[in-house]
């Protein structure tokens, strides 16, 4: 049955959300686990005691009641983030970037949800998931200036500069006056510099590459497959 708002838990969670609010850390926590107590299944009480475990830096017990919240409301995307934040805390990324996952998977419209998928993505090396997860963010919020800036960065680790300039180049135009502007701009002519140079070089290279002889393979009569260059009937004469 659900809390109501006279219960125990919930005037122990009020009371708890007050203490909280006031920087009363300690007595939020009491407040907190009370109401859980009082009522195990009203999730929010687990959720904010997480909480405030977490401004304890209690870390391993704030994962605990987020657990114990996501056992009650198994969609509650909130709690899932949080506890992707914890784990990078600790330094476990690859469960960090799990949980992270479903909290996108639960609420697909909330840009730093994707944000902190992404980042943890770069962390661990894995850039190209790392790029689609930026990439979504900034789609959802492209007023962010650290979304473009970072998906940016993820492009330029991938050697994508093209698309590292057009990702601040859609930022930068829709916010000429950003108090960042002018670094911004400057990273813009490097990228696209950067992106000349690199078309310059996939074109010098095709055309080197054209001149090169193929090689393909062919069967003799005993059925032994040898490696005869296009053009030409049989192996070369030995050398004199």
């Amino acid at each position: 049955m659900a809390a109501t708002p006279d219960s125990p838990a919930v005037r122990l969670y009020t009371q708890g959300a007050e203490h909280f609010k006031k920087g009363a850390v300690d007595q939020a926590v009491e407040c907190f686990k009370k109401s859980a107590e009082a009522d195990p299944n009203f999730y929010r009480a687990w959720a904010y005691l997480g909480m405030a475990y977490a401004q304890q830096g209690q870390l391993d017990p704030a994962i605990e009641a987020y657990r114990k919240c996501i056992d009650i409301a198994p969609t509650y995307h909130k709690a899932f983030n949080n506890v992707g934040e914890l784990y990078r805390r600790k330094g476990l990324l690859d469960y960090a970037s799990m949980v992270f996952k479903m909290a996108t998977e639960i609420d697909d419209k909330i840009p730093h949800y994707f944000y902190n998928l992404g980042l943890t993505y770069n962390e661990i090396g894995m850039f190209p998931q790392s790029e689609a997860a930026l990439r979504q963010a900034a789609k959802l919020d492209p007023d962010d200036y650290e979304y473009a800036v970072d998906l940016a960065q993820v492009q330029f680790t991938l050697k994508k500069f093209e698309d590292a300039a057009s990702s601040l180049e859609v930022f930068h135009v829709a916010h000429p006056d950003h108090e960042r502007a002018p670094e911004t701009k400057a990273k813009l002519t490097m990228l696209k510099r950067m992106a000349e140079q690199q078309k310059a070089a996939a074109k010098a290279m095709d055309s080197r590459s054209t001149g090169i002889r193929r090689v393909s393979l062919e069967e003799d009569e005993s059925n032994e497959t040898k490696v005869v260059p296009q053009g030409q009937d049989g192996p070369p004469p030995p050398a004199p």
